[in-house]
Formats: structure tokens, C-alpha cells, sequence
């Protein structure tokens, strides 16, 4: 698995729209809001408590952007772990 790969692969790009689009769907209209939007959710809340502890001044939309970066990482991190499940299922056959 090369840098490129772990840093913009298919895996990456996947595991990221699966946790961000639930949830902007649902911030639209919350009558779409489902089930799978509830990993994004509870980041979201909980980033967004604890950045307006620290910036008390700032307006809750501000930590979506954090939420974004936050989630690619989280998103390169499960690519990362489903690689290497991958490869030691592949390696049992």
C-alpha cells in the first residue's frame, strides 16, 4: 500500500462520503436524517462542544469545517484498518 494510495485512495474516498453525506443530508432536512448519519453526528456534537468551550464567541457553523478535516482523517485511519483486514483474510485462503 503506497502514500497515495492511504492518503486518496477509493477506500479513503468511500469511508468519507459514507460518514460526511448522511449527515448534510440530514442537516438539510432532518426528516432524512437515518441511521448512518449518527458516527458523523455524535463527531460533530461532541467537536462542537468542545470547540464552543474554547471559543465561546464562535457561531456553531464555524466547526463544520474542522468536522470535514476531522472526518478524513478518521476516514484515511478506517482505510487504513480495512486494508489490513483485508490482507490477513486474503492471507487465511
Amino acid at each position: 500500500m503506497n502514500v497515495r494510495n492511504v492518503l486518496s485512495g477509493r477506500a479513503v474516498w468511500g469511508w468519507y462520503l459514507l460518514l460526511v453525506v448522511p449527515l448534510v443530508i440530514g442537516s438539510f432536512d432532518t426528516r432524512l436524517m437515518t441511521p448512518l448519519a449518527l458516527p458523523g453526528y455524535l463527531v460533530l456534537t461532541l467537536g462542537s462542544a468542545y470547540g464552543s468551550h474554547l471559543f465561546p464567541t464562535f457561531e456553531l457553523w464555524v466547526f463544520w469545517a474542522p468536522f470535514f478535516v476531522g472526518m478524513y482523517v478518521i476516514s484515511v485511519g478506517l482505510a487504513v484498518l480495512s486494508h489490513a483486514f483485508r490482507e490477513a483474510f486474503v492471507a487465511f485462503k
